[in-house]
């Protein structure tokens, strides 16, 4: 796996409406933020768009959800890489239901047609006669074929689909996936010989594995793309080449920066599959945090698992069941004791997921992040405000730990409620979040030329995630918490994120703008209507607190980022909260 910052976007209510039409769902009662008792209604009717619709350029607004099966979670393994075959156990303390590792076949295949599975981690076995499921990741390459390459003659990849059968016939009905390469939009993902079409080469592989294993193992996934983040415009290639004719799921392993908007990725990625006429399910069989904070990994654990579920992925693979040196903050375990992402997977798996798929419910505010699973499961976080649940309610915070009573205040990490029926919305101070509302109104996405002219983004889908931009301005782009700006002092080209005000009020604007030391720096301003309200240079950190911002319903603010005088060096973080005046809180400033 490999970390890659990625971009994040709302979610397409079309597919969600599809599927709820077909089941029936429980009856919960909402009472409105406002305190004033709406009626009974089946909870699916949560599959609405909320009152403020759609920016005119941001491309999406509303739920997906996949009522039916729960989304299986499961964890990744390296037994295949010499793990202590004791950590077998700590899958089994979590309940991890199914475990992604590989088995090499140049372990297994050294020479033609001769298999050595005996050299199987036994590990894998082990788990196999535990009742657990298998998802492996098989490269295609081995030396005696096609010169060490990924396979790319016919021979090569004849012999490559007859190693997945044979290992298939190995394990009888334990492997429940083969997932053909490791993230190929690497640059060493699939290495092939000049001029051999990457693209081709890999449908063909595919191809020829579908037609050899499939007759025989009917219920085994072959799962294609694998890519490093949700690689939309690399997966757009594969699409055009015909594999979604050979493939039974795509996969992707949506790392990213934040939790939030992974739902509107996946979207965007349906859609795409939509346009070459065949949409098949999609699995994430890697994602992940790698930061010291081991509660900030924890709770991007819960929001991830359950915006995936809500997006309607069939699978999910959290990385890893183990700290390695590589990645040493991304494991459920250390080398000995569960540490708080361990407990947060087993927390939201047992006492959520488990219970159905989950389901987006609208609360007419898209500053709260609230899903259903089942009859009575909950998830929770967004902007802070009470939430009090009906019913019989147990609330815990992401670890799992109990909060007593049925009130809780909302804030960034998730709370997991049990045995509520209902729930009742208080107010909020914050009214717009560039983070909790990326993608959404009252939020849109402009770049701004030397010429003064805004120019509306749309998404963009590059080989590893997809953002706000277009091919004429690039490296510009607007991610959900970072973007660039293009060009140079001379010729610059702005990334604007807009706030559209939909009422009329006094408020107060906390923002945060972080880059490392590179370059000159951007030039940020912070323009209402065009009249600049603050300005300044980033190269490390900015902080804004309290910035005074008069709106009436209409007006435009406007954050507006430069390259300042040279390009390059020019990637940045941000966020940028606005609040009822002298009620938010401070903005804290962290990478």
């Amino acid at each position: 796996m490999t970390t890659l910052a990625g971009g994040s976007l709302w979610a397409l209510a079309a597919y969600a409406a599809a599927q709820s039409a077909a089941s029936v769902a429980p009856t919960i009662t909402v009472v409105s933020a406002a305190g004033q008792n709406a009626a009974s209604v089946p909870s699916s009717s949560a599959m609405g768009s909320t009152a403020a619709g759609p920016a005119a350029n941001s491309a999406w607004w509303g739920l997906i959800g996949a009522p039916g099966t729960p989304m299986m979670f499961g964890v990744q393994t390296h037994f295949s890489q010499g793990w202590n075959p004791a950590w077998l156990g700590f899958a089994n303390q979590v309940q991890a239901p199914a475990l992604r590792d590989t088995v090499t076949w140049t372990s297994i295949e050294r020479t033609p047609g001769v298999y050595e599975f005996s050299r199987a981690p036994a590990s894998l076995a082990n788990f196999c006669a535990q009742g657990g499921k298998l998802s492996l990741t098989i490269q295609p390459q081995n030396p005696i074929y096609d010169g060490g390459s990924s396979v790319y003659t016919d021979q090569g990849r004849a012999a490559y689909a007859r190693y997945v059968a044979a290992l298939l016939a190995n394990y009888k009905g334990c492997i429940t996936a083969i997932e053909v390469g490791n993230e190929i939009n690497n640059s060493s993902g699939l290495v092939y010989p000049a001029g051999v079409s990457k693209a081709s080469t890999y449908v063909a592989l595919l191809q020829t594995l579908y037609a050899t294993v499939k007759p025989q193992f009917a219920d085994v996934s072959i799962l294609g793309g694998s890519t490093n983040a949700i690689g939309t415009g690399f997966l757009e290639t594969l699409f055009a080449a015909g594999a979604l004719n050979y493939m039974d799921a795509v996969a992707v392993h949506p790392y990213r920066n934040d939790g939030e908007g992974i739902d509107g990725e996946i979207a965007n990625l349906r859609q795409v599959m939509a346009k070459y006429g065949k949409v098949v399910p999609i699995w994430a069989t890697e994602f992940s945090y790698n930061y010291a904070d081991q509660r900030r990994n924890a709770s991007g654990l819960i929001k991830s698992a359950v915006q995936l579920s809500a997006s309607g992925v069939d699978r999910a693979f959290w990385y890893a069941l183990v700290d390695q040196s590589s990645f040493p903050n991304m494991g459920l375990f250390t080398a000995k004791t569960m540490k708080p992402t361990g407990a947060a997977y087993a927390a939201v798996t047992q006492r959520v997921l488990s219970a159905g798929r989950a389901v987006r419910v609208d609360t007419g505010d898209n500053l709260v992040y609230l899903y259903r699973a089942g009859a009575d499961r909950w998830v929770v976080w967004g902007s802070p405000r009470t939430i009090t649940f009906s019913g019989n309610p147990v609330l815990r915070d992401m670890l799992g730990s109990g909060l007593g009573g049925n009130s809780v205040t909302i804030g960034a990490d998730p709370i997991l409620v049990e045995g509520a029926s209902g729930y009742s919305l208080g107010a909020s101070a914050t009214v717009a979040d560039t983070l909790l509302q990326y993608g959404s109104a009252p939020w849109s996405y402009w770049r701004r030329g030397k010429d003064g002219k805004d120019i509306s983004l749309p998404i963009f889908d590059n080989d590893f995630t997809s953002y706000y931009g277009d091919r004429w301005s690039k490296p510009l782009r607007i991610n959900n918490t970072t973007a660039a700006p293009a060009g140079d002092g001379a010729n610059p080209m702005r990334a604007i994120m807009r706030y559209t005000a939909p009422m009329t009020g006094q408020f107060d604007l906390e923002a945060c703008f972080t880059k490392t030391v590179s370059g000159d720096g951007v030039d940020y301003r912070i323009e209402k209507n065009g009249t600049l309200l603050a300005s300044g240079v980033t190269t490390a950190k900015s902080e804004i607190h309290a910035l005074l911002v008069n709106l009436n319903a209409g007006d435009r603010l406007d954050l507006s980022f430069g390259p300042n005088k040279t390009y390059g060096g020019d990637s940045f973080s941000y966020r940028a909260v606005l609040s009822q005046r002298g009620r938010g809180a401070t903005l804290s400033c962290t990478s």
